[in-house]
């Protein structure tokens, strides 16, 4: 796929891979926007790689719909989602004192990582669906995973949990 010129939407853009994937979508000539919850950071990163920044929670619909009005305002509809938001709280199934894992931090973890990338999937599938082909194409999504889909480690439940829905 050609890239130059091409809108890009990172979730997670803010940091890690998310962050490294802006800075080179944007070192090819990208339109580069940086979703995520992490203001400053998500900032910094979209003012190194002269994108845009906006505040999306992935896990949530209509924060989704409304990052995506946002930046296609400013760089059109985009043709390339890389999804990298996640979280990896380290807790084990059964901790001191033989607590078990709460289960809300399984369902945050779930709700951000595994649904969360599917929200932005399907949103964003569907707005690219609208576009001419180029070359054959309309856009394409990658989806970030980790060996912890197929390897969880301990403390790594929820984590691997999420990761290897991502992965199938």
């Amino acid at each position: 796929m050609e890239i130059s010129g091409v809108s890009a939407f990172i979730t997670g853009g803010a940091s890690g891979l998310g962050k490294a994937t802006a800075h080179m979508l944007a070192a090819n000539g990208a339109k580069v926007a940086v979703f995520d919850l992490n203001e400053a950071a998500g900032q910094a990163t979209a003012t190194a790689v002269g994108g845009l920044f906006v505040n999306v929670n992935v896990a949530d619909e209509a924060s989704v719909a409304a990052g995506l009005d946002t930046a296609e305002e400013v760089h059109g509809v985009a043709r390339i989602l890389v999804n990298c938001a996640g979280v990896a709280p380290a807790v084990k199934t059964v901790g001191k004192e033989n607590r078990p894992h709460p289960l809300e931090l399984y369902r945050k973890v779930i709700e951000i990582n595994l649904i969360g990338t599917f929200n932005m999937i399907s949103k964003f599938a569907a707005r690219a669906a609208s576009l001419d082909e180029v070359g054959g194409e309309r856009g394409v999504f990658v989806n970030t995973a980790s060996v912890a889909a197929f390897d969880g480690q301990i403390g790594q439940a929820a984590y691997s949990a999420s990761k290897g829905g991502v992965s199938a």
